[in-house]
Parts: C-alpha cells; structure tokens; sequence
C-alpha cells in the first residue's frame, strides 16, 4: 500500500516491501510490483502483510490470497477514525497494537 512508514522503517534497521515508493499517487500498483511483492512473501516466509488505516486493503488481501500470508493494520497515526476515538484509541495504544503487530510479523 501507500508507505508513511519509510522513516519507521529506517530508523529501526527494518527492511520492507512496499507497492508504492513512499505515499505516492498512484492508485493501483503495477503487475510487476504486485509479482515481486508476492514472490518476496513467499520465498522469505513473510507471515504477515501490513496495510495503513483508511486503506482499501486490495492489494494486502490480493497478496494474501495468493500466499496464504495474513494481512493487519498498521497505524501510522496520521488518520484516527472515529470509530477508535469513541473506543479509547490514543497514540500509545495504537503504537503499542503495532508493537504486537511486529513482534509477530517479526517472530
């Protein structure tokens, strides 16, 4: 998906796969990307596919479906819907849900 994440990414020693070079606009990833991103998933075991709040989680879910991979939201806190602010999300409990999410992904 879009990726906000580049610095995260960076400034914790991770490596990433994205469809989009940072948040570009582009609205759909080309066939060449979506068959490296699923030929990454697979031969590196990859078990989880992030995609960031607001997405439409096609290409997440197209990637999944092709790998058997899961998919989760990663927050990037840049966009808090409604619906978690009338449950109680703040910065920190989003950024810990991601903390749980990578330590997962990462395992």
């Amino acid at each position: 998906d879009r990726f906000p994440l580049l610095y995260f990414a960076h400034d914790y020693g991770l490596e990433y796969f994205a469809a989009f070079p940072g948040c570009s606009s582009e609205s759909e990833p080309s066939a060449n990307a979506m068959a490296e991103l699923t030929s990454k998933v697979t031969e590196l075991s990859i078990p989880v596919v992030f995609y960031i709040e607001f997405s439409t989680q096609k290409i997440a879910q197209a990637i999944s479906e092709q790998t058997g991979c899961e998919t989760a939201l990663f927050h990037s806190c840049h966009n808090v819907s409604l619906e978690d602010i009338d449950k109680g999300a703040t910065y920190i409990s989003l950024m810990r849900n991601n903390l749980e999410l990578l330590k997962k992904a990462l395992n």
